[in-house]
C-alpha cells in the first residue's frame, strides 16, 4: 500500500494520471449528450447528484462537514453553488444540439474570463501580454460561433453564458477561500444540484413538453421517465469518471505546483474532438479548428504569464461537468498545505 501511495505522489505519475482523467472526462459529457435524446435534464442532474452524494458519503467526510457548517456559511456556499449549477445547466443544454468538440472548446474560454473578472473583483492587474492572450481566446470563440453567419446556432451563446457563470463561481470561490471548509463546500454543491434537478423534474412532471422538434427544448422540458439499463449504466460511468477526476486532481495538486498542472487540463479539448468523431462522426471544420487553436494558445499563454509573474492559478477544473466534484476535498487529499485552487488558506 505504501508503494502505491509513494508512486501516486511522484510528480510525473500524478501528472500522467491527471492527463488520463482529463482525457476520460469528456466521455462524461458525451454520455450526457447521448442520454439527452431520451432523458430530461432535471432527471439526469438529480440522479447524478444523488449518486455523487452517496459516493462522497462512502469515500469522504463531506456530508458530516456540511452538517457542521454554520447556517450563514451554508447558505453562502449554497448561493455560490448556484453559479455552478447555472453553468452546468447551460453547458448540458447546449450539448443537445451542438457538436461536443465545439461545446468543450468554447467553454475553455472560462479561464480567460476569470482573468478579466479578476481585475474588478480580486484587484489583480492584467498586462499587455495577458490582454493579448485573452483577446486571442475570445477571437477563437468568434471563429467557432460565427455570429451573423448561416451556420450560427443560438445554443453557442448558452456555452458562452455557461463560461461566464463558471468564471463567477471560481471568482466567488477565491473570495470564500478562508470561509468554512472545503469538504462541506463540496457537499453543499451537490445538495444544490439535487435541489435544482428535483425542481426541474417537478416542473417537467406538471407541464411536460416532448417531441417539440427542438432537441434543446425536449431535453429541458420532457417528462421524467424510467431510464433504460443502458442509460443507467451511462450515468454510473459519469459519476465514476467525475470521481476519478476528483482523486486525480487532488493528488496532482498535492504533488505538483498548480502552475505546472493547469496546462494538462487542456487535454480535454482534443479528447472532446476525439469522442465527437468516434461517437457521432463530428469532424470539426477549418473555422472550428482555427478557433480551438486560438483558445488553446490564449489559455496556455495566459497560464505561462501567470507562472512567470507568480500569479495564483484560480481554476482547477474548467468544465462544469467535471467541476461538480473536482474541487479536492481535504479528507481526500489529507494535505491542505498544498498550493492549489479552491483550497482554504
Amino acid at each position: 500500500m505504501k508503494m502505491i501511495t509513494d508512486r501516486m505522489s511522484m510528480p510525473y505519475f500524478a501528472l500522467g494520471v491527471l492527463a488520463v482523467a482529463m482525457g476520460i472526462i469528456p466521455l462524461n459529457d458525451a454520455l450526457i449528450k447521448l442520454m439527452s435524446v431520451d432523458v430530461s435534464l432535471g432527471q439526469l442532474v438529480a440522479l447524478r447528484a444523488g449518486m455523487t452524494l452517496i459516493m462522497l458519503g462512502i469515500f469522504s467526510h463531506s456530508i458530516q462537514a456540511m452538517f457542521a457548517l454554520p447556517a450563514k456559511v451554508f447558505w453562502l456556499f449554497f448561493a455560490r453553488s448556484m453559479c455552478l449549477v447555472l453553468a452546468m445547466v447551460l453547458f448540458f443544454v447546449s450539448l443537445g444540439t451542438l457538436p461536443l468538440a465545439n461545446v468543450i472548446a468554447i467553454f475553455f474560454v472560462s479561464p480567460l474570463i476569470i482573468t478579466i473578472l479578476s481585475v474588478p473583483f480580486l484587484g489583480e492587474k492584467i498586462g499587455l501580454h495577458r490582454l493579448a492572450a485573452v483577446s486571442a481566446g475570445m477571437a477563437g470563440v468568434l471563429f467557432i460561433i460565427r455570429p451573423g453567419g448561416v451556420q450560427f446556432q443560438v445554443e453557442t451563446l448558452f456555452v458562452v453564458m455557461s463560461a461566464f457563470s463558471y468564471a463567477a463561481f471560481q471568482i466567488w470561490t477565491r473570495r470564500l477561500k478562508s470561509v468554512g471548509n472545503l469538504s462541506g463546500m463540496v457537499a453543499v454543491q451537490h445538495i444544490c444540484y439535487l435541489t435544482i434537478g428535483a425542481l426541474f423534474m417537478l416542473v417537467n412532471l406538471i407541464w411536460p413538453v416532448d417531441q417539440s422538434g427542438n432537441p434543446t427544448i425536449d431535453f429541458l422540458l420532457r417528462a421524467p421517465s424510467m431510464m433504460s439499463l443502458t442509460n443507467l449504466g451511462y450515468l454510473v460511468i459519469c459519476s465514476f469518471s467525475v470521481l476519478l477526476l476528483s482523486y486525480a486532481s487532488s493528488n496532482a495538486y498535492r504533488s505538483v505546483e498548480a502552475s505546472v498542472i493547469a496546462p494538462f487540463e487542456y487535454v480535454a479539448i482534443p479528447f472532446g474532438v476525439f469522442w465527437g468523431v468516434v461517437i457521432w462522426d463530428e469532424w470539426p471544420d477549418q473555422m472550428v479548428l482555427i478557433g480551438i487553436t486560438l483558445i488553446l494558445a490564449g489559455g496556455l499563454y495566459t497560464l505561462y504569464r501567470e507562472n512567470v509573474q507568480s500569479i495564483d492559478v484560480i481554476t482547477s477544473s474548467p468544465m462544469p461537468a467535471t467541476a461538480a466534484i473536482a474541487q479536492p476535498a481535504d479528507d481526500l487529499t489529507q494535505d491542505l498545505d498544498a498550493k492549489g485552487p479552491d483550497r482554504p488558506e
